[in-house]
């Protein structure tokens, strides 16, 4: 309801692996078939007059929901198979096996204990396991040092016409798509622009067409770029899709494109932005990507 959904960040990783410990105790169970989907409607329904919200967006939570099952059932035939094999091989898995059973195959460290405990066994080393993640988070934070705030690779001219296009882009998809469409990461250089945001499907051929000219009337119609400061939660009170909540300090800037007091798109955000989308040229999706359960990635550039 929240906008949250099964992915890497903090709340996401915690909702992922809710739905995962739930998928592993329906096959426990023997079910013998999805039913996560089920039992998410019934707790919207139970809950529906404590949160209207739910009931507005109870297809795309289902939705995502039953991807997430659907998802993880795949890969946890992988995993499981994976483990029998090195059970049978080594007659253990220590902490090293149990985090590329997570990192390969998705299998949850809490589920691998839950397999083992049946067993009658745990994992050996557990240690390795912290160890081993660490490891990964490093080489994850040395892969994104030098980035900017806002997925900005540099300021450079470029770099800061592509990061207003994605403002554009994301004003356009959500034209297109729906309110649900909001920003779940960005990565933004001198060469392209790169947005990642939750829908069930990629674009089709037409929608695609229809962003690429709403994005493009908005360059050629010339529209100023503005922002002004905010207190954050007025500010989140104008822009209730704002991603990354947690990041905003005391006061935030909200960039306008076009008139304030009917803009073409109008977001939270640090800048640096162009002073009127005429700077900006012609713009073109180069490609969409499948980046995780119901996120979807759009490449596209300037020419």
């Amino acid at each position: 309801m929240d906008g949250v959904i099964p992915s890497n960040s903090q709340q996401g990783y915690i909702l992922r692996r809710l739905i995962r410990r739930a998928v592993r105790h329906g096959r426990k169970l023997e079910i013998g078939r999805e039913f996560t989907r089920e039992i998410a409607d019934i707790c919207i329904s139970q809950f529906r007059n404590i949160w209207p919200q739910l009931i507005e967006k109870r297809e795309y939570i289902l939705e995502v929901i039953e991807e997430e099952e659907r998802k993880f059932n795949k890969t946890l035939e992988h995993g499981l198979k994976e483990l029998e094999k090195s059970l049978k091989e080594e007659g253990h898995i220590d902490g090293t096996k149990a985090f590329q059973l997570y990192e390969t195959y998705g299998v949850p460290l809490e589920v691998t204990e839950e397999i083992l405990e049946e067993k009658g066994l745990g994992i050996e080393n557990r240690e390795s396991f912290e160890q081993a993640q660490k490891q990964h988070q490093e080489k994850s934070r040395t892969a994104s040092a030098g980035m900017f705030k806002g997925g900005l690779s540099d300021t450079s001219e470029m770099t800061i016409k592509y990061h207003t296009a994605t403002h554009l882009l994301l004003a356009a998809l959500r034209k297109v798509l729906g309110d649900h469409v909001y920003q779940k990461g960005s990565n933004i250089t001198p060469e392209r622009l790169r947005l990642d945001f939750p829908n069930k499907e990629k674009l089709t051929e037409e929608q695609v067409k229809q962003v690429e000219d709403i994005v493009n009337k908005s360059i050629q119609d010339g529209l100023e770029v503005s922002f002004k400061e905010y207190p954050k939660d007025e500010a989140l009170k104008l822009v209730p899709f704002a991603a990354f909540e947690e990041k905003y300090g005391e006061n935030v800037k909200i960039y306008c494109v076009g008139d304030q007091s009917n803009p073409y798109s109008m977001e939270i955000c640090n800048g640096p932005h162009v002073e009127n989308t005429k700077e900006l040229g012609i713009f073109r999706i180069l490609k969409q990507e499948n980046i995780g359960s119901g996120i979807k990635r759009i490449k596209a550039v300037l020419e």
